[in-house]
C-alpha cells in the first residue's frame, strides 16, 4: 500500500509539472458547454507549521558507525550527493521553521544511552530530542523518562515518512515512546539481510533465489538446499575453520535469532495493543528443530560457519571476511555492508531472511539491535514544538534524502542489479522491532536457547519453562502501565 501511495503521489507531481503546475493546488475548471467537472491532479503540499524565532533545536544522536549513516546533519556541502542532500535538508528545515539545528553525537555502543540517562537524571533540558538505542529503551520507559509520543500534538505518524509497520508493532497500550522514521538513515542501513555470491551460484548451476522470494517460496528448507550445495571441502581435510584453508561454506554467520524472528517467532509481539508472549508453543519448538536440522548449526558438514570470535571484519575467519574472500555462498549482514563490497570483483545479490514455510504470510527482519529511534525526554518543556520540528525533519528526510540514499548510495554504488534493488524494497517493508530487546523481556532466555542451538541441540523446553513465569510477570507489568 505504501508503494502504491508513493507512486500515486509521484504521478500527481509529474502530471502537475507537465501541465505547468505550481506549489498551489490547481482549482476545479468547468467548460461552458458541459456540466462535467475536471479536477486537476493535486500535488501533496506539506504544511510547515511554526516560526520558532531562531531558537536552537538540539539533537542527541549516535555518530556514524559500522558503515552506517546515523548522523542527521553535515557541517558543509562536499559535492558528494548524499552529504549534500543531508546538508541542504537541514538548512531548508532551519529556513522553514526559523530554527538552528545543533546535533551532538555519541558512540551508539559505548556512550549514547549512558550519556542520555545522565542528562535526564540531572534534569538537564539541553536536548529537544534524543535518539535512544532500541536495546536500551526499557531503561528509560520503565522509569517514565520519555513522553508518550501519541499524546503529543504535531506528529503525522500516518505519513510515509514514518515506518508505520515498525511503529505500530512498537505501540503498546496506546503508548509509543520511540518512533522509527527516515530522519536518520541508520534505520535502513542496519536492517539484516542475506547476501549471496551470484558468481558462485552460477558456477554451481543454482537458480538465483529472487523468484522464490517473489513467489513467497523462499523458506528455510529452500535455503537449506542452497547451503548443502554451497559447501565444498576442496583440498581441506575437514570443515574446521583454517585461515589458510580452501574449504567453502554454505553460509557464514549463523544469526540464529534473526532466523527465529524471520520464521515468525518473535517471542514478544504487540497484539490488539497489548504486549503478548507468543513463544513456547508447538510451532516455536518446530521452528527451533528446523533451524538446527536445516542450517546444520553445530555440525561439521560445511553448511554454516559461525566465524571466529574476536576477529575484526578485515581479518581471516571473521564471518563477513569469509564471504568477501569467497569462502561462503551466503552471509548474514546488515544492508550497510554493501559499502564494503563495492570494490569486490564478484557479483553479489541480497534477499530477505527466509520464511518458516510457504504458509507464512510475510517475510520478517529486524534492524541492528542498537538502532536508535526518535524520543522526547521528559526534561523537554515544549514537546509539541519538538513534535512539529521532528515531523518536518522526518518528512524532508523522506522527500529529499532517502531517494538519494536509495538511488545513489545503495543502488548505484552498492547493489549490483535490479533484482537486488527489488529485494531491498521487500527487506525494508519486512522490518519489525525486536521487542525482546525493547522491553528487556526474554532476552536471557533467548540467548540461552540460541547457545544450545549453536551446538546443534534444540531440546530447549526446560529453558523456556525456567523463564516463563518471570516473562509473564514482566509482560503483565508493562500492560498494566506499572
Amino acid at each position: 500500500m505504501k508503494r502504491t501511495i508513493t507512486l500515486l503521489l509521484l504521478f500527481s507531481m509529474l502530471l502537475t509539472a507537465s501541465c505547468g503546475g505550481s506549489d498551489t493546488p490547481a482549482s476545479d475548471t468547468t467548460t461552458a458547454d458541459t456540466t462535467d467537472t475536471t479536477t486537476a491532479a493535486q500535488e501533496f503540499v506539506y504544511e510547515f507549521n511554526g516560526d520558532f524565532g531562531g531558537e536552537e533545536f538540539n539533537i542527541l544522536n549516535a555518530g556514524d558507525v559500522y558503515s552506517m549513516h546515523a548522523e542527521i546533519d553535515r557541517e558543509e556541502a562536499t559535492g558528494e550527493p548524499l552529504d549534500d542532500a543531508m546538508y541542504e535538508r537541514c538548512r531548508l528545515l532551519e529556513e522553514k521553521l526559523n530554527i538552528v539545528i545543533v546535533e551532538e553525537t555519541q558512540h551508539v555502543d559505548e556512550n549514547l544511552a549512558k550519556f542520555a540517562m545522565q542528562i535526564v537524571l540531572a534534569g538537564d533540558d539541553t536536548y529537544d530530542t534524543m535518539y535512544i538505542p532500541a536495546r536500551d529503551l526499557y531503561k528509560f520507559t520503565s522509569e517514565g523518562y520519555l513522553y508518550n509520543l501519541l499524546d503529543v500534538d504535531g506528529f503525522n505518524f500516518d505519513g510515509e515518512w514514518w515506518l508505520q509497520s515498525y511503529n505500530e508493532a512498537n505501540s503498546i497500550g496506546g503508548k509509543l515512546y520511540a518512533a522509527a522514521g527516515y530522519s536518520r538513515l541508520m534505520i535502513v542501513d542496519s536492517i539484516w539481510s542475506l547476501f549471496f555470491n551470484e558468481d558462485m551460484m552460477e558456477d554451481l548451476k543454482l537458480e538465483k533465489p529472487y523468484d522464490l522470494v517473489r513467489e513467497g517460496k523462499w523458506t528455510i528448507d529452500k535455503l537449506g538446499e542452497y547451503l548443502k550445495a554451497g559447501a565444498r571441502l576442496n583440498s581441506d581435510a575437514s570443515y574446521t575453520w583454517n585461515d589458510t584453508g580452501t574449504a567453502v561454506y554454505g553460509m557464514s554467520g549463523s544469526s540464529v535469532d534473526k532466523f527465529l524472528i524471520a520464521s515468525g517467532e518473535r517471542i514478544l509481539e504487540s497484539q490488539n495493543g497489548k504486549l503478548t508472549l507468543t513463544g513456547g508453543d508447538e510451532k516455536f519448538y518446530g521452528v527451533l528443530d528446523k533451524l538446527v536440522s536445516t542450517l546444520g548449526v553445530g555440525v561439521e558438514d560445511g553448511r554454516v560457519t559461525i566465524g571466529v570470535s574476536g576477529k575484526t571484519d578485515d581479518q581471516a575467519g571473521n564471518y563477513l571476511n569469509n564471504f568477501e574472500v569467497q569462502r561462503s555462498l551466503f552471509v548474514t549482514a546488515e544492508i550497510s555492508k554493501t559499502a564494503r563490497m563495492r570494490d569486490k570483483e564478484f557479483s553479489f545479490g541480497v534477499v530477505p531472511f527466509p520464511k518458516y514455510d510457504e504458509d507464512q504470510e510475510s517475510y520478517y527482519t529486524v534492524p541492528f539491535y542498537g538502532t536508535p529511534c526518535f524520543t522526547i525526554p521528559v526534561t523537554n518543556s515544549d514537546p509539541e514544538k519538538t513534535a512539529v520540528i521532528g515531523d518536518a525533519l522526518t518528512y524532508l528526510s523522506w522527500r529529499d534524502v532517502l531517494p538519494i540514499f536509495r538511488e545513489v548510495t545503495l543502488e548505484q554504488k552498492g547493489l549490483r542489479n535490479d533484482d537486488s534493488i527489488e529485494m531491498l524494497n521487500i527487506i525494508i517493508e519486512s522490518s519489525v522491532p525486536d521487542l525482546v530487546y525493547t522491553y528487556n523481556i526474554g532476552a536471557s532466555m533467548r540467548t540461552n536457547v540460541i547457545n544450545k542451538l549453536k551446538v546443534g541441540d534444540s531440546a530447549v523446553a526446560s529453558i523456556w519453562a525456567s523463564y516463563e513465569t518471570e516473562m509473564k510477570t514482566s509482560v503483565d507489568k508493562v500492560n498494566s502501565g506499572n
